[in-house]
Formats: C-alpha cells, sequence, structure tokens
C-alpha cells in the first residue's frame, strides 16, 4: 500500500488527507492499495482520483475505517471510475489464506483485488461516505460493511461490480456529531436523519457482468443492524437468475444467532428491471423490513409484486407501486 495511516491496534488521532492522484493508467501492471486508514478522532479525506484501471491485483484502492464510538470520519470526492481487475487477471500470483489449490475455485483469493472501497470488521464511530464514484470491480464496489458503528453512504454512484455495488451493515457503537446531527444528544440523534446506518441518494447500476467477475451481480445489499436507504434509484440490466444467489436489486442478508439483517426501511426508491429477477429479496434471517414509497419498473416483461419481492417478503408494504415499460 501507498499510505497506511493508523492500525486497529494503534489508530491515528485527527487527520486531514486529500488532494492525490493515484496513476494506475501509466503501464498495464499498476495498482495498490492507495490509502488504508484506522483512525481516532475527526478525519476529512477529500479529493481523491484513481485514474485508469487498477490491473495489478492488489488490495482495492481504500479502505478506511473509524475505531472509537466519538470518532467520525468523512470520506468525500472520491473517484474510482476505472475499476479494477481480479489478481486472477493479472501478472499478481499471491496466494491467500484460503487459497485451496485450485485457481478455479471462487475461494481462491477472494480477498485480493475484489473491492475498490473498503470498511473494517472493528468500525465503530460514524463513517460518512458521500460523493464516491465507483466503476466495476471483481466483488463489492463499495463494501463499507464492518464493525458495530455508522455507516452514512451519500450521493455515490456505482455500477457493474460483480457482487453488490453498495454493501452496508449497522451498529449502535457510535456517538452523535454536532455538525451532522445537530445535537449532542444521543436520544435526540436516535430520532433524527441519522439514526442509524444510512444509505441515501445514490445510484447502483448492473447492465452487464464485465471480464473478471467471478459473483454476481446485484444492486444494493444490507446485513446487520439498523439501517436506512432513501431515495435511491437502482437499475438492473444483466441478471443471473433471482432468489438468494441470483440477482436483485435491494436485498438483505442475516446470519442466525446475533446478526440478523435489519432492522431496515427501504423508502421513496427506484427500482428498474430490464431482465425477469427480484426487485427486493428478504434474507430467511432478518428484522424486521419495510418498504415505503417504492416504485418498481419492469422493462419489456410484466409481474405482479408477489413476484417481485422474494425470499420471506417483506413486514410491511406501503405504497410500492409496480409499472410496466
Amino acid at each position: 500500500m501507498m499510505f497506511r495511516i493508523g492500525t486497529p491496534t494503534s489508530p491515528h488521532g485527527d487527520l486531514v488527507f486529500g488532494g492525490f492522484i493515484f496513476d494506475w493508467s501509466w503501464h498495464e501492471n499498476a495498482g495498490m492499495q492507495g490509502l488504508n486508514a484506522f483512525i481516532d478522532g475527526e478525519v476529512e479525506i477529500r479529493n481523491i482520483r484513481f485514474e485508469g484501471i487498477h490491473s495489478l491485483g492488489t488490495h482495492g484502492n481504500m479502505r478506511v475505517a473509524t475505531a472509537t464510538s466519538d470518532s467520525v470520519a468523512l470520506i468525500e470526492s472520491i473517484d474510482m471510475s476505472g475499476g479494477g481487475l481480479h489478481f486472477r487477471d493479472t501478472i499478481n500470483t499471491r496466494t491467500t489464506r484460503r487459497y485451496g489449490g485450485d485457481t478455479d475455485e471462487l475461494d481462491f483469493g477472494q480477498s485480493w483485488s475484489t473491492t475498490g472501497m473498503t470498511g473494517h470488521p472493528n468500525q465503530q464511530g460514524t463513517t460518512i461516505f458521500r460523493n464516491v464514484i465507483s466503476g466495476p470491480w471483481p466483488d463489492n464496489a463499495i463494501y463499507v460493511r464492518g464493525g458495530t458503528g455508522r455507516k452514512i453512504v451519500s450521493n455515490c454512484v456505482a455500477w457493474n461490480g460483480g457482487g453488490c455495488q453498495i454493501r452496508t451493515n449497522g451498529g449502535n457503537d457510535w456517538e452523535p456529531v454536532g455538525w451532522l446531527d445537530g445535537t449532542e444528544d444521543k436520544e435526540e440523534a436516535l430520532n433524527g436523519e441519522y439514526p442509524g446506518s444510512v444509505v441515501e441518494n445514490s445510484r447502483c447500476i448492473v447492465e452487464k457482468k464485465p471480464e473478471g467477475v467471478y459473483v454476481t451481480p446485484r444492486g444494493l445489499l444490507l446485513q446487520d443492524g439498523p439501517q436506512t436507504v432513501r431515495n435511491c434509484e437502482i437499475e438492473i440490466g444483466y441478471a443471473e437468475g433471482g432468489g438468494a444467489g441470483g440477482t436483485y436489486g435491494l436485498g438483505t442478508r442475516g446470519e442466525e444467532g446475533d446478526a440478523p439483517a435489519g432492522p431496515a426501511v427501504f423508502e421513496n426508491c427506484t427500482i428498474t428491471l430490464h431482465e425477469r429477477t427480484d426487485a427486493v429479496y428478504v434474507s430467511p434471517y432478518s428484522n424486521t423490513i419495510e418498504l415505503r414509497d417504492i416504485d418498481i419498473n419492469t422493462v419489456g416483461w410484466e409481474s405482479g409484486l408477489d413476484r417481485l419481492v422474494g425470499g420471506q417478503g417483506a413486514d410491511r408494504l406501503e405504497n410500492v407501486i409496480v409499472n410496466t415499460a
């Protein structure tokens, strides 16, 4: 990696970082992790562009996480339009701890070069990803799931990732941020605009499956913890079946025990399906899932709402409209 600032055992304090161009376009085999930051304090990371395709097969472009419940990081105006290649499609021959001896197995090197923007399993506090643009990556484009803090994904665009375009989770280990929440009181913040993790005003697009992608592409996926998705657009122009293992627009993925998906609210969103697949897929291990003011557009085919909300279905549907074009 080029810049490593803090670690989970020794996080860095306050930080301002930005104004960089990481140029992966100057030759065929270029790309590494530009920034890996683990922060305890107040952080601004802004105005970074990754030029060209990440084609060396190392870890993806950025990993940023906050370390304590009262820390906050703003990651803003990041351009990763070029995306990246899986290391199996590059000169990188390194194996990982998941290596099974067969390069045809999906588990071979899935932890390498798969994701553009990454969170961390120890994340607490509040991380805000604003105006992030991501092109195709072999797995998730914007994968900020991890830990028990609050993640806010706002005004982001991601397309043609092989896993999910945006994937996140929630948690309660965060303290209010005055400039974000308008209060220092946790109870007031829990009744405010960002009471948990939020994905808002963002767009996820799956129009094709690019070369070097090894898993099924999906739109937006929520995992454990309280979350809201609002004012988002999801467009699916390429699908590999439906259901848990297939393509869907919005989805949840829960686990048995202490990590069910949600509770979550999807509201004021538009899902456009050019292929027959699920608009929404709800994992069997999910807390309360509500859909409010959702437009589902099927282009060139027709379906009823009962065929468009798969899995165990939502607990509440309010003003969910299916349109056929």
